[in-house]
């Protein structure tokens, strides 16, 4: 492992200021599940179908524009996908993919996404729940799923990881042995690079739903969600 790189992140966790930004966002991450209703898990969990290639910004940005047209739990997937272009790429397919996961979670006009997170928060691991997650909304893979657990509150044991997140992780020389940042990410994969990173958590005791923040601000220069 790169001692000196590793030195410098440890150094992004500990700054005061950036570590109290961290705190704030992950603080207000975990207010989303406890207090908030169906309707802004929702929104949390349409964001992520929306951020894959777009950045989170524009992600956030596309589901207030389609909040504020009163689109997100009501609008056709042809106004909705009106609204996405202005916002992110395949914006056709992510929505029909944010209509799909409406009529998952939203049947006979009762939202009952936090009822199934409870039920698997309580019969299950995070994990557990995130592979379930990844498996059932169209548009999600491994990353996405984490992504939504992460931003409701649920990122301790989870991996956030795309190409940005394995650059730092080769640059540390923690990347699992014959892979690169260029390496696809299956499932298999990508369980071994969490492993991985989850390892480098514990070892450098940065808990995992900072470790996140820490990786992106050193390749961003930013702390968003």
């Amino acid at each position: 492992m790169d001692r000196e790189y590793a030195n410098h992140l440890m150094g992004i966790y500990k700054d005061k200021i950036l570590h109290e930004r961290m705190k704030r966002r992950l603080g207000y991450f975990k207010r989303v599940y406890e207090r908030d209703n169906d309707k802004r898990l929702f929104a949390e969990l349409a964001f992520c179908i929306c951020t894959p290639q777009t950045k989170a910004r524009s992600g956030a940005a596309a589901i207030i524009d389609l909040y504020n047209h009163n689109l997100l739990f009501n609008g056709s997937a042809e106004k909705v996908a009106n609204i996405l272009i202005k916002h992110v790429r395949f914006h056709n397919m992510k929505a029909q993919n944010i209509i799909l996961a409406r009529k998952l979670y939203f049947p006979k006009e009762k939202f009952i996404l936090k009822e199934r997170i409870n039920d698997a928060i309580q019969n299950g691991t995070m994990v557990e729940l995130r592979n379930q997650l990844a498996k059932e909304v169209k548009g999600y893979g491994l990353k996405e799923a984490s992504h939504f657990l992460r931003n409701i509150g649920f990122g301790q044991s989870i991996g956030i990881l795309d190409r940005h997140i394995m650059r730092v992780m080769d640059k540390l020389g923690i990347l699992p042995e014959g892979m690169t940042p260029k390496t696809s990410l299956t499932k298999n994969n990508y369980l071994r690079v969490e492993e991985n990173l989850v390892e480098y958590s514990k070892r450098e005791k940065i808990p995992m739903e900072y470790l996140d923040f820490v990786f992106w601000f050193d390749a961003t220069n930013d702390i968003f969600k």
